[in-house]
């Protein structure tokens, strides 16, 4: 296996870096006797793929410059990554790392006591920068630095936005939300995303995934679909049009108002987002529970005629047997999987009553040996 690049990238052998790792849970697919038909196959673009990003913020001794720094995994103490350039990242996101080299410095309340930067960009170039401090900010004077170093980057041809952070601090100067588009083949879906929260890293395979989901759910214009912790609501919005009705869980607060603003966004009238565990779902379904939070939200979960469930669990999979018994009562599910040895986990049990019909891999990482890979599983 090549060696797991931080920081860093390596174009010329990076159809070498997928292969392994499609070899690699192909093989495991096999060891577990698993059925699949021929996986599709979404590579990544080799470099500027990755939409957001954090980095460390080192001073040199007289405090007159910093660098930006990543450190290596499993390292005590901790091996620092010091980055000149960053590759990996939209190319909006290394603009800004320039820019703020170049003017950062300039400013007393945004540069003492700084530790680290997140970055949220989009495909359009847009950007909002997360300022965190070992420190109380002084919020007035914070607001007059940040504007004046967004008409700085401004004047370089860059739209940025600053967020900053502190213990029981957060302030804007003007919005902590970007708006990306998602090309489909058909057509195009927009997503506003919160800084802090939650989006996928790599637009690219977002796309792929988006595109993929789309594919597994043909002549579903009579039927309805249910996912569970939509986030944002990145899946619920780009399949809406697809089915009769779609509802969609989320627990978090901050997800959820995102998703409800993407949906409006979108002009999708035929989806509805309750705030329920996967728990409380099978409960209500089952009619063991009725829920306030579903009264609220306006929905009445008789009037659903649920044939498709879409999941994107985290690394560890649906773990549970009640998890993999909810799963399986679904006439087709699509499963998005970050963790390839929990999805042949549940695999092994959920092709007890679904068979795998569609196999694809997105390569969310490049240059590591994560792979996401997706699945549609139709009930036998």
């Amino acid at each position: 296996m090549l060696k797991t690049l931080i920081g860093t990238t390596d174009p010329q052998n990076y159809p070498q870096y997928l292969n392994e790792k499609i070899d690699n849970v192909v093989n495991l697919f096999q060891k577990n006797n698993l059925q699949i038909p021929k996986p599709q196959v979404f590579a990544s673009p080799s470099e500027y793929y990755r939409m957001r990003t954090e980095f460390s913020i080192y001073f040199t001794n007289d405090y007159t410059d910093f660098t930006f720094c990543m450190f290596e995994p499993k390292t005590k103490p901790k091996k620092r990554i010091e980055l000149s350039s960053f590759p990996v990242g939209s190319k909006a996101i290394n603009k800004g790392m320039e820019l703020l080299k170049k003017y950062l410095m300039q400013y007393h309340e945004l540069s003492f006591k700084l530790f680290e930067t997140d970055f949220l960009s989009n495909q359009k170039g847009e950007l909002v920068i997360a300022l965190n401090f070992h420190k109380k900010i002084d919020e007035a004077q914070f607001k007059i630095e940040a504007s004046k170093l967004k008409d700085d980057f401004s004047k370089e041809g860059l739209s940025v936005n600053f967020i900053g952070r502190a213990k029981k601090q957060s302030i804007l100067v003007d919005t902590d939300t970007i708006l990306e588009t998602i090309h489909t083949r058909d057509k195009d879906f927009y997503l506003y995303q919160v800084e802090g929260n939650f989006s996928q890293p790599n637009i690219y395979a977002c796309q792929n995934m988006v595109q993929f989901a789309r594919d597994c759910c043909t002549n579903c214009s009579d039927v309805d679909l249910i996912e569970l912790y939509c986030g944002s609501g990145t899946f619920t919005v780009c399949l809406a049009d697809l089915f009769r009705k779609v509802m969609s869980t989320e627990v978090s607060r901050v997800p959820t108002a995102t998703a409800l603003k993407n949906i409006e966004k979108n002009n999708i009238t035929n989806t509805k987002i309750a705030r329920l565990s996967a728990v409380e779902v099978a409960q209500a379904l089952e009619g063991v529970r009725e829920f306030n939070r579903l009264r609220f939200a306006n929905i009445d979960i008789k009037e659903y005629n649920f044939n498709t469930l879409l999941i994107d669990p985290p690394r560890s999979g649906l773990e549970y047997k009640e998890a993999l018994d909810f799963t399986a009562r679904f006439d087709r599910v699509i499963y998005i999987s970050c963790g390839p040895e929990s999805l042949v986990k549940d695999l092994t049990y959920l092709t007890k009553t679904h068979k795998i019909t569609k196999l694809a891999f997105f390569d969310q990482f490049p240059y590591t040996n994560h792979l996401e890979t997706g699945v549609l599983l139709e009930k036998i």
